[in-house]
């Protein structure tokens, strides 16, 4: 029993070790459960079923196994149960469940809670868990509410619509894009009011529940905190700049046969789902080099920190940037009077490292054993590290060797670069010696 408790001691000790041990055993759970006949009655392997769970928890949406043919409603069900719990994240499950019981939490875990939430006391804590919980239910419901009339507008049958409705909202607010149909929302590319309120679930779900309630300040003739203005604006290039490469560049590719006012759509759409959700409502196995670049470009930007997106995240793109157009201008960070400390700097450049690091080594690992062409494959990578899943086509081409790297490559999208920042906040290095500088030339 005592070895039992040092072994989970160790693993609840420190937030860097809590989100990988949850996440790992959130996925296994999952991975057994829907490889039972009441999930898959046809028939899925062991290795097909976890791909799907782990997929399911890391809100990726890649698939090796038909959705809608391969597991049955209890399947489904659980598939979207994955989905909600891997967005909301298993830190907040837990923590609310003690603040719901009216248990304290225990120091180890308070101290945990702060470091992942960045708050300050344990009130404030209670208070942005209990936000995440109510303005990821009114969205939620919201968007589903909205689908399901679309959606029974367009199958012409209530039940059906109401089941499309409440999965794709819950799919696309946690950015995991599973859809129920093989097709994802290709046969929808023309209703605007299906891809339109879809983008907004997941632009809503990919910023924090903090950040989107701060945005209120701008009606209320209010300034907006250093992490809103960095989050609003960046979020805000990524999403327009995305549209119009997309649009000027497949206006008379996968866009050609449209309407102009559909190619916006599309384009819009595809802009915002290429950042973390993996939606299509074209074929992208058809796109040009150009787009094809773009893609995986907004797959590596990803979402903003505190939401359900997965890649390097907004504010790490953004304090890079300003470093750079800042080191050119001879200028300090300065943002709404705030200066962006040096810690923060190192901590951006560091995750970005490591990120690309990680994408390179997947990279080379596909391009070795797979037989897929090797954009193909790239774009595969970076959609499952960046927890995309978006796909030209190699996923249904992967062997197993191929299904575990992917898999691996999911895991750590979801957890690596919460967990690398959990590490670096916790490691306060104070150092008093004083070095004579290296003087490396860097040209």
């Amino acid at each position: 029993m005592a070895k039992r408790k040092n072994r989970f001691e160790f693993i609840t000790k420190t937030p860097e070790r809590i989100l990988p041990a949850t996440f790992f055993l959130l996925c296994l759970t999952g991975g057994i459960i829907l490889y039972l006949p009441f999930c898959s009655p046809h028939g899925v392997s062991f290795l097909d079923a976890m791909f799907t769970a782990v997929s399911a928890v890391c809100v990726t949406g890649l698939s090796v196994v038909s959705i809608s043919d391969k597991l049955t409603g209890v399947g489904q069900l659980v598939l979207l149960l994955l989905i909600q719990a891997g967005g909301l994240g298993i830190m907040s499950i837990s923590s609310i469940i003690f603040i719901l019981l009216g248990k304290r939490m225990s120091l180890t875990h308070e101290k945990n809670a702060r470091n992942i939430f960045e708050a300050e006391s344990k009130e404030e804590i209670k208070r942005s868990l209990i936000r995440i919980f109510k303005y990821t239910f009114i969205v939620e419901l919201t968007g589903a509410i909205i689908l399901s009339a679309c959606f029974t507008l367009s199958e012409h049958s209530l039940l059906t619509g109401l089941k499309f409705g409440f999965f794709t909202s819950i799919s696309a607010f946690c950015n995991a894009g599973f859809f129920l149909k093989n097709d994802s929302l290709i046969g929808y590319n023309s209703f605007p009011l299906v891809t339109y309120t879809v983008s907004f679930l997941i632009i809503l779900g990919g910023m924090s529940p903090a950040i989107c309630l701060m945005l209120q300040n701008i009606f209320k003739g209010k300034k907006l905190p250093p992490i809103a203005v960095l989050v609003f604006y960046t979020t805000l290039a990524l999403l327009i700049g995305g549209t119009l490469f997309f649009f000027l560049s497949e206006y008379n590719g996968v866009l050609s046969g449209m309407s102009v006012a559909d190619k916006i759509h599309n384009a819009w759409f595809q802009s915002a789902t290429a950042r973390t959700a993996g939606f299509n409502s074209v074929d992208l196995s058809c796109i040009n080099p150009g787009t094809f670049l773009l893609m995986v470009a907004l797959m590596i930007a990803g979402g903003s920190p505190g939401g359900t997106a997965g890649g390097l995240k907004t504010t790490t793109i953004s304090v890079l940037f300003l470093t750079c157009y800042n080191a050119i201008r001879i200028k300090d960070n300065v943002v709404r009077n705030r200066v962006i400390k040096l810690d923060t700097i190192k901590k951006a450049i560091t995750l970005t490292v490591v990120y690309l690091s990680i994408l390179v080594t997947i990279v080379l690992m596909l391009l070795t054993t797979q037989t897929a062409g090797a954009e193909q494959l790239i774009f595969e990578a970076a959609s499952a590290l960046g927890t995309v899943g978006l796909s030209m086509g190699a996923t249904s081409q992967l062997d197993g060797v191929g299904k575990v790297i992917i898999i691996a490559a999911m895991f750590l999208g979801r957890v690596a670069p919460a967990t690398l920042i959990c590490y670096l906040n916790t490691k306060n290095i104070d150092s008093r010696i004083s070095y004579p500088d290296a003087k490396i030339s860097l040209t």
